[in-house]
């Protein structure tokens, strides 16, 4: 059976941990400034907006989502677009 004195020295041990754990640095990685998705798009090119284009199809075809109609479809596409990328 447990004490008092048993009992408050558990008490303190976890107030001691918990207190070390709330006291660690913040020296961790800096977190970097978001841009707003309205902001950063605002500038966008034709040749970014292809690009964009290329990038989700990658996406979704390394996902399964299309089928292989598709994926010749796009691959097609792209390799009219951008020759030699795929």
């Amino acid at each position: 059976m447990a004490t008092s004195t048993d009992v408050q020295t558990e008490t303190e041990v976890v107030n001691t941990t918990e207190t070390n754990q709330t006291q660690t640095p913040v020296d961790g990685p800096q977190q970097e400034e978001i841009t707003p998705i309205f902001e950063e798009i605002e500038g966008m090119n034709p040749g970014a907006a292809v690009n964009v284009l290329i990038q989700a199809s990658q996406m979704a075809q390394a996902s399964g989502a299309l089928t292989t109609r598709d994926s010749v479809m796009l691959a097609k596409a792209i390799s009219v677009l951008r020759p030699g990328t795929i």
